[in-house]
């Protein structure tokens, strides 16, 4: 029954520690649903003391091809000394609210 163990199995809607310095940048990717009508949004609940963005990469030749291939990437930066949570939920584009969490991050910001 060992294999029935889901510690660390899943990431759905489960709390990660992350540790950034002040003005330190890092990345989280987060895998596609593989839903053209759904999007992937990154909230700090804190952004005095974390901020979260989606990375801009360049555009692909064609840019009206909705493809979602490949993770979605966002940074999470750190602001001002102290812990933010930042959830990342995914919801329909033409939904409003909240949406399903997929992913919180407990972010603790840290001194250089």
């Amino acid at each position: 029954m060992v294999a029935c163990n889901r510690t660390g199995q899943s990431d759905m809607g489960s709390k990660k520690r992350l540790k950034v310095s002040v003005g330190e940048i890092k990345e989280v990717s987060l895998p596609n649903r593989g839903d053209a009508g759904s999007e992937l949004i990154g909230t700090s609940d804190n952004q005095e003391v974390v901020e979260v963005s989606r990375r801009q990469l360049a555009p692909a030749v064609d840019t009206l091809t909705r493809a979602n291939t490949g993770p979605t990437v966002f940074q999470i930066k750190g602001v001002t000394v102290g812990t933010a949570n930042v959830t990342f939920t995914t919801r329909a584009m033409t939904a409003s609210g909240n949406g399903q969490p997929v992913r919180t991050y407990v972010v603790q910001v840290t001194a250089k």
